[in-house]
């Protein structure tokens, strides 16, 4: 099997061979499924995005070449991994809302009132981070006009263009939105810049909006925290940023899959792997060469995660239709799952798995076992280092 194909690492040095033939396989892939009325089932990454993921030191891109000289690329996969907090890659976000999670989170203070301390504390740090994110895109998309605006106009306007996109048919304020992505990136960013002491707060208290600060401090302390909240509506920032929190709400809806959520509560994009994508030619499809390439990508990510993580999650959204993709995922042990609504109305799932760093070399060794029974494959016999 092994001797119609090899299998190597796409990097820096040796793109120029392989980058425009895993481009064209993805276009290949993509019009086969739409005919076969696969529509919305995979989202090509293109030359610039997988340019970006080659350069990248959290990525891998590994593809299965024909072993004839040709350096056909018949096979790809993609292992990602290092995505800013809550923007469109990190999977990890489906994990991080509604009741249960708010308790969980809740529990994790010593007391209910540092745990009302930190909630005011943040919310007005996150309201910051609004107000840099917003003017940073106000003028990147040159709304500004010549003269600098208040606070109320600044609003007004962002208010106007996360509208004019979430109304947009044709686009929508969904997590492929570039002024979302944008918007999410700046926030964190800030924080993490600004306030990294708060990089767990910020992360648990994420979805906060004002109505649901007013409703868990206590009563002695409301008028306090509505004075606080005044000084920032006087220039309507806080009022403005709950619209924008909610133009971007997820819509989880099933998770009967997906028996202890709680499990994932610790999983984000530092100590988090995403099995982003995987295709194979249909004229040279072999048996297990998805799991194969996945499989080796998941072994260089595992090995490069920072050692402090005492948890390693492995995670991947695909589309509920794709058994195919659904079959990869489980072969890997992913077998909880969220369903989802994302961007016009797709149905998604979100898998994911854990396991604490010490059980690696267990479960590394376990697949192995698994793969070489089931498609004899015997990695020291393909795997081709390119420099």
């Amino acid at each position: 099997m092994f001797q119609d194909y090899k299998v190597i690492e796409v990097t820096k040095e040796n793109e120029g061979k392989y980058l425009n033939g895993i481009v064209e396989l993805e276009e290949l892939v993509l019009k086969k499924m739409e005919a076969e009325g696969k529509v919305g089932q995979l989202f090509t990454t293109g030359e610039e995005g997988l340019r970006e993921y080659i350069h990248s030191k959290n990525n891998h891109i590994l593809a299965a070449i024909k072993n004839d000289g040709s350096n056909q690329v018949i096979s790809a996969a993609y292992i990602t991994r290092g995505q800013t907090r809550f923007t469109y890659n990190d999977i990890t976000k489906y994990f991080k809302c509604g009741k249960e999670y708010d308790e969980y989170v809740k529990n994790t203070y010593s007391s209910k009132n540092l745990y009302c301390r930190e909630m005011v504390d943040t919310y007005l740090h996150k309201l910051q981070a609004y107000c840099h994110a917003r003017d940073i895109l106000l003028g990147e998309y040159k709304i500004y006009p010549g003269h600098t605006l208040n606070e109320e106009k600044s609003n007004e306007l962002f208010l106007q263009m996360v509208q004019n996109e979430y109304n947009d048919p044709n686009n929508g304020f969904h997590e492929k939105s570039e002024l979302r992505e944008k918007f999410n990136r700046y926030m964190t960013i800030y924080m993490e810049s600004k306030h990294p002491i708060d990089k767990r707060n910020y992360e648990y208290f994420y979805w906060l909006d004002f109505k649901t600060l007013l409703n868990n401090v206590p009563e002695k302390s409301r008028k306090q925290t509505e004075d606080l909240f005044e000084y920032f509506s006087q220039k309507s920032s806080a009022i403005a940023y709950d619209k924008v929190l909610e133009f971007q709400k997820y819509k989880i809806y099933d998770k009967s899959h997906c028996e202890n959520i709680s499990k994932y509560y610790d999983a984000n994009p530092k100590n988090t792997i995403e099995l982003d994508t995987y295709i194979t030619h249909p004229d040279y499809r072999k048996n297990g060469i998805a799991e194969i390439l996945t499989f080796e990508g998941i072994k260089k990510a595992l090995d490069e995660t920072d050692k402090n993580d005492n948890k390693i999650y492995l995670v991947s959204t695909l589309h509920e239709d794709n058994f195919a993709s659904k079959y990869v995922s489980e072969f890997f042990g992913l077998k909880d799952y969220l369903f989802v609504n994302r961007r016009n109305g797709r149905d998604r799932q979100v898998h994911i798995y854990g396991m604490d760093r010490k059980d690696i070399p267990e479960y590394i060794k376990s697949v192995d076992k698994k793969l070489n029974e089931l498609y004899n494959y015997k990695p020291k016999n393909i795997i081709e280092h390119e420099l």
